[in-house]
């Protein structure tokens, strides 16, 4: 799997976008979230584009620094106050590092397990990932630690992992009902 494929996986996740409407402000647009009504300056929030509701339809696009979106049908939209869009929400660096680091298998087979269970990557609400504190010289082992919230479930994910001749990881997840998952990788490496 290359790395478009994963983020693909990563992009074609549920709850990956954080919805609202947008108001100019003193000349700048302003991003309402419908949540709970946080406020953004839209710029700032679409590094990965923005999406606009026209028709009943998201239509992706790319905020220009006119106010203006170019859509994807290479049509220019001018904002209106009140426009209902939809930006893409960023997962934490660490979590991100975490799942670029997976090898295929993991990465595929630890997804697949959430979203069986109706959670999406986008649903983590705690990462604690402690590859990103160890020597990258010597073999690496630990344990990282995730807790996700869909607002139904919340899973709590062990991942015993060891790094160096031998590749293993073992991810161990837990719902609040008591249901529980485990699933376990090991790759042989060859030496460098």
């Amino acid at each position: 799997m290359n790395l478009q494929k994963r983020k693909n996986i990563i992009y074609g996740q549920k709850r990956s976008y954080t919805c609202g409407t947008i108001e100019n402000i003193n000349e700048q647009w302003i991003f309402f979230e419908a949540e709970d009504d946080e406020a953004f300056l839209l710029e700032e929030i679409t590094e990965d584009g923005i999406e606009v509701l026209l028709s009943n339809e998201w239509v992706p696009g790319v905020l220009l620094e006119t106010g203006e979106v170019l859509l994807q049908t290479q049509h220019l939209y001018e904002l209106n106050n009140g426009d209902a869009v939809r930006v893409r929400k960023r997962l934490p660096m660490a979590y991100m590092e975490f799942l670029e680091e997976l090898s295929e298998d993991a990465f595929f087979h630890f997804t697949k397990l959430l979203n069986s269970s109706k959670i999406s990557l986008y649903d983590c609400i705690y990462c604690h990932n402690a590859m990103q504190f160890m020597d990258t010289e010597k073999i690496k082992s630990g344990v990282n630690f995730f807790v996700y919230d869909n607002e139904t479930f919340i899973c709590s994910v062990q991942h015993h992992f060891t790094r160096g001749n031998h590749h293993s990881d073992r991810f161990e997840y837990t719902l609040q009902t008591g249901k529980r998952y485990l699933f376990t990788n090991l790759e042989r490496r060859r030496a460098e």
